[in-house]
């Protein structure tokens, strides 16, 4: 059975995977914007890590997942704070998509924010196009200590002069398949996948272009209160338990309307 079965295969996958020709080239780009590489911040149960993605239209097809953890200790052998975020797509037409979570580091020292950003792409090496996979990594060394400046999102990404932010800039052919599952090999990736454009020319990457408004900090703060008020141990300001689940909506419904989409997970 398995020449026709490959035979079908053969044929299905080739007209599946007939180039959609669509108005996509451009460049995206996926970029940590806080911490900042080299900064100095007070210690806090809620140290922000952010990543931002520009030119969602475009990064939306690269399915993009967040690894991250933070390392400490003179050596960085001690690590903490491990989380995958897989966030899943909502509205479009916000720019940037953020995706955050808060960390707990309340002693001094070095530490930095060690993550892979994966993300795929369309393979055409061969005659049945393919999906690819691809990463790339961030590391970003910062300090805490006592006396030093918070952890502040807004001031961190108002001064372009002392950015530190780091990022990869994507660049995209105008073409798309669609990959239909692979009957043969199981864990092959399926769906709308990009073709992208080689890396000559090098394309830049500008994070330090990624701002965060109060709003946007405001609407982070509600949806990880109405989290913890859902937790096991919610903090002593939370609404009573029959208001809780309004309150859990506004913040989820406050925080899709400044921000389009999340990717969100406690860590």
């Amino acid at each position: 059975m398995h020449p026709i079965s490959r035979a079908i295969w053969s044929l299905v996958g080739s007209l599946a995977c007939v180039g959609t020709i669509v108005n996509a080239a451009g460049v995206a780009e996926i970029d940590i914007v806080f911490p900042r590489t080299n900064g100095t911040y007070a210690p806090t149960e809620k140290f922000p890590i952010v990543f931002a993605v520009q030119n969602i239209e475009l990064a939306k097809v690269l399915v993009p997942a967040f690894f991250s953890f933070v390392r400490n200790g003179t050596n960085m052998t001690l690590s903490f704070g491990h989380s995958t975020q897989e966030p899943t797509w909502g509205n479009y037409s916000s720019e940037p998509y953020f995706v955050w979570r808060y960390v707990n580091i309340d002693t001094e020292g070095p530490y930095e924010v060690f993550s892979t950003v994966s993300w795929r792409s369309c393979d055409e090496s061969s005659d049945q196009v393919a999906i690819l996979s691809n990463t790339t990594n961030f590391l970003v060394p910062f300090t805490i200590k006592r006396g030093a400046q918070d952890a502040d999102l807004v001031a961190a990404t108002d001064d372009d002069k002392i950015c530190s932010a780091k990022g990869i800039a994507i660049n995209f052919t105008n073409r798309t398949y669609d990959v239909p599952p692979n009957p043969i090999v199981d864990r092959q990736p399926s769906g709308t996948c990009a073709v992208l454009a080689s890396a000559s020319p090098t394309v830049t990457a500008n994070p330090c272009r990624v701002k965060i408004d109060s709003a946007v900090v405001a609407s982070m703060d509600a949806w990880y209160h109405a989290a913890l008020c859902k937790g096991l141990n919610p903090p002593a300001d939370c609404p009573k338990e029959n208001n809780a689940g309004k309150l859990a909506t506004v913040a989820v419904a406050s925080f899709a309307a400044v921000l389009g989409a999340i990717g969100f997970i406690l860590a």
